[in-house]
């Protein structure tokens, strides 16, 4: 008996010692983070956001458990730029990533010699792993494990279809699903399914150490694809909301599998959760116009009105930061490194970051946030914010809350602190302040004097009361011809309403001068602007005649070739011509097709062109 006591007493106390060792190992190392972004969602879509009509209980819990914040922004309103900010810790500029990254394989994204908070995370003695969509790069270099992940697993280009994991943009064949760099096959599988077990096997193998994971979910970004459950529970909300609220709801499910996850492991309390989305919810025709929700904001995806760029975000560490807050201070994604890092005691912190540590204020919400100031600047658009004044240059509201007029609201001001709807223009009232916040912008090191509108051109000219009418479709967001020959040259803006644009296509007018008038050059303001997917045109081709039904051999001029040029600009091209005539007929030629290396590559390049100038 006294053997077998010993015996018992000896696995007891081993058992001891084991569980007191898990227990040690969980309580005594640096905390585990993991990061949740997820792909165009709207200002206030989640309950705890006061969305009435979206199903969030998880991410309303995980919010309960901390800390939602009504003030936190993005550096950019798309998506690659934004999570490259989100990496690096900088702003997109700073960071290499000012727009949209290429899906052409092979094409670089986020430069190699970025230093990630995979990286960060990873000199530090953590385990880290990237689950979901990474929209950051298609070549080796910029791909997740050479940013510092040692375990990578999702699509590597925009969005894909959830069930064949094809490149949603291009197809049919761009198959886009991949394991460590490696391309791997799940026919049919649910892609938020796979990547929600990949996360939860993350978390599984290395319970026993350190980790960061940066789970970067792809919902919800169209293609709208809930799963049945939700679509059911959402059968009787109009769509697209319904199915957007689906996604939302498809999303807090998987949320819960991962909190869950974390309890079974007595994990939680040991594990700091971010959550924020990438950008504001979409409009674009994928998303069938809409279906998320910017609250009082305007603006939405690719706008940098608050509704763009102010998203939900949510901070908890159970037990470790205060519970339950609601914190209204001000900001932004690129705050996260050095926070994170001063909330797990690392060191080896990149050097030059534009983030400010956060970690006093989420410590002590009576704390006001050390950041005063911030910049944007994405495509024509541009901000700078300095405490609740806040300056745009060139605004452009995908939302289509109001209306915009170019030849006032070029540049837009606001005062958050008393309205954040950013519907009306303070700008005249205050150009003191207006004033101020252009110096403040162009003392940033990515300000520039040509972002700074300027008084539209007035252009006196022989067209200045003729007749235009176009001899080929229209695309149909661009139909007012009357720009062409109004006097004015456009803004740096494709959207401010003096330009005429066509997509992959060709354009042909022919213009009255109601009278035969000798005729010395003609001119042609165009736009450059390859973010957008704009392009320089190819060629000007004219064509006289003095009863408008007979016009004689053309003459033709060549551009300069721009497809390549990433650069933004707008000109003038010119042809010298002698000529009398009463009627011009004139042909606009594009590239057709955007370039290789381009994001857009194969699909339709754009151009725009403001004023006809004839002399």
């Amino acid at each position: 008996m006294n053997s077998f006591s010993n015996t018992l007493k000896n696995i007891f106390n081993i058992l001891v010692f084991l569980l007191s060792f898990q227990f040690y190992s969980q309580t005594n190392t640096r905390p585990n983070v993991i990061v949740i972004y997820t792909d165009d969602q709207g200002s206030v879509d989640l309950g705890s956001y006061g969305s009435e009509d979206i199903y969030t209980p998880n991410l309303d819990r995980l919010a309960k458990m901390g800390t939602r914040f009504t003030q936190a922004y993005v550096a950019a309103p798309v998506c690659a730029p934004s999570r490259a900010a989100l990496l690096t810790g900088k702003y997109p500029q700073n960071a290499g990533v000012t727009g949209n990254t290429s899906a052409t394989p092979g094409s670089h994204g986020l430069p190699e010699a970025q230093y990630t908070l995979a990286e960060l995370f990873k000199d530090n003695g953590y385990k880290t792993g990237h689950i979901g969509k990474w929209h950051l790069g298609m070549s080796e270099a910029s791909g997740p494990n050479a940013q510092g992940f040692d375990y990578s697993f999702g699509h590597l280009r925009g969005c894909i279809d959830n069930y064949s994991h094809y490149f949603y943009w291009e197809g049919p064949n761009i198959h886009d699903l991949y394991e460590n760099g490696k391309e791997v096959f799940y026919d049919g599988q649910y892609f938020p399914d796979l990547a929600s077990n990949r996360a939860l096997d993350f978390v599984e193998k290395n319970k026993n150490e350190p980790f960061f994971m940066y789970y970067a979910i792809n919902m919800p970004h169209y293609p709208y694809q809930p799963t049945q459950k939700w679509r059911d529970y959402y059968k009787d909300v109009e769509k697209p909301r319904g199915d957007y609220g689906a996604f939302i709801s498809t999303i807090d499910e998987r949320i819960g599998f991962l909190i869950d996850k974390l309890k079974s492991l007595k994990l939680l309390e040991n594990t700091i959760i971010v959550y924020q989305s990438d950008n504001g919810y979409s409009t674009e025709i994928r998303a069938f116009g809409g279906g998320g929700d910017s609250g009082p904001y305007r603006g939405a995806k690719s706008s940098l009105f608050e509704g763009g760029i102010r998203l939900p975000t949510i901070i908890s560490w159970k037990d470790h930061l205060p519970e339950n807050i609601v914190n209204d201070q001000f900001l932004v994604n690129i705050d996260w490194m050095p926070t994170l890092a001063k909330l797990c005691n690392l060191k080896k912190l990149a050097p030059n970051l534009d983030g400010i540590d956060m970690s006093k204020m989420l410590q002590n919400p009576n704390t006001s946030s050390p950041r005063t100031n911030a910049f944007w600047k994405y495509g024509n658009q541009w901000v700078v914010r300095k405490g609740n004044w806040k300056l745009i240059g060139y605004p452009k509201d995908t939302s289509h809350k109001g209306e915009l007029n170019m030849e006032s609201d070029a540049l837009f001001l606001s005062n958050l602190g008393n309205d954040v709807s950013e519907m009306v223009n303070l700008a005249e009232k205050h150009p003191d302040v207006v004033k101020e916040l252009i110096d403040l912008y162009l003392s940033w090191e990515h300000g520039a004097k040509n972002d700074i509108p300027k008084k539209m051109q007035k252009v006196i000219h022989l067209g200045s009361e003729a007749n235009i009418n176009a001899t080929t479709p229209l695309h149909n967001k661009y139909k007012n011809l009357d720009v062409l020959l109004d006097g004015k040259r456009g803004y740096n803006d494709y959207a401010s309403g003096q330009w005429i644009g066509q997509e992959g296509k060709n354009l042909e007018f022919i213009i009255d001068l109601k009278a035969i008038k000798k005729l010395s050059r003609i001119s042609v303001g165009y736009m450059h602007e390859p973010g957008n997917w704009i392009f320089s045109p190819k060629s000007v081709e004219l064509h006289f005649s003095d009863d408008g039904k007979t016009f004689g051999q053309p003459q033709k001029g060549l551009l300069p070739s721009n497809s390549s040029n990433k650069n933004k600009f707008v000109d003038l091209f010119t042809m010298s011509i002698d000529k009398k005539s009463r009627f011009l007929k004139i042909k606009i030629q594009g590239i057709g097709s955007c370039p290789k290396g381009h994001p857009g590559d194969g699909f339709p390049a754009w151009f725009f062109i403001d004023e006809i100038i004839i002399e």
